[in-house]
């Protein structure tokens, strides 16, 4: 199922993917309906999430594929969540969705648990993916003079950036009426911008 409306940002850590939403929000006028938002969300899974990517306590990775497919389903389904914004005529632009957790949580513990589940969430109409190489977002990483998350280690990185390719490639075959967009992160904060604001400016679209 294709949601109408729901764009969504990814790539690996240190892309941009955040700063381009702001850049985004900043420019949509205050009077159109537009939403942003990111997972882990704000809600107490998802607080209780970033906990564990602080590293703060150590769980099973299965627990975290678990607790990211509850947060999303919240995010999804719950009061106020995206399937009741998009209804309402809004557009919905999200920092991380499902495709992070095929990616992250596929790696450690059961590489097939990630895919169950989240086979049932819908897909996005649009998804901007970020790409760079994983040693220039580490350094970017680095320089934010903040604590580093627990998967923001550049061998872990560099598998993520291939498992993105690689699901990235899979989900196009056999969903052609999502729309992937390959952004150069590399580039320019303004011509990456100005990019994404001449495929989106006119959502939401009835």
């Amino acid at each position: 199922m294709i949601l109408r409306n729901f764009v969504v940002f990814e790539g690996i850590d240190g892309t941009g993917t955040t700063t381009q939403l702001h850049l985004l929000r900043d420019r949509f006028q205050t009077e159109t309906p537009v939403v942003f938002t990111a997972e882990p969300t704000n809600s107490e899974i998802g607080r209780l999430i970033r906990t564990f990517l602080k590293g703060k306590h150590a769980v099973h990775p299965d627990t975290m594929a678990r607790l990211f497919s509850a947060d999303r389903n919240e995010h999804l389904f719950g009061s106020g969540g995206i399937m009741e914004l998009v209804d309402s005529g809004h557009a919905v632009f999200s920092d991380r969705y499902l495709f992070s957790s095929l990616a992250y949580q596929g790696i450690e513990g059961n590489s097939l648990l990630p895919e169950r589940l989240n086979s049932d969430f819908p897909l996005p109409e649009y998804l901007f993916f970020f790409d760079i190489d994983p040693d220039v977002a580490m350094k970017r990483v680095e320089s934010r003079n903040v604590d580093k998350e627990i998967y923001e280690q550049t061998p872990f990185q560099r598998i993520v950036r291939d498992r993105y390719l690689r699901i990235l490639e899979n989900t196009e075959k056999q969903h052609p009426d999502m729309q992937v967009i390959r952004i150069n992160a590399e580039a320019r904060i303004e011509e990456i911008a100005e990019k994404i604001w001449s495929i989106v400016r006119d959502l939401p679209k009835i």
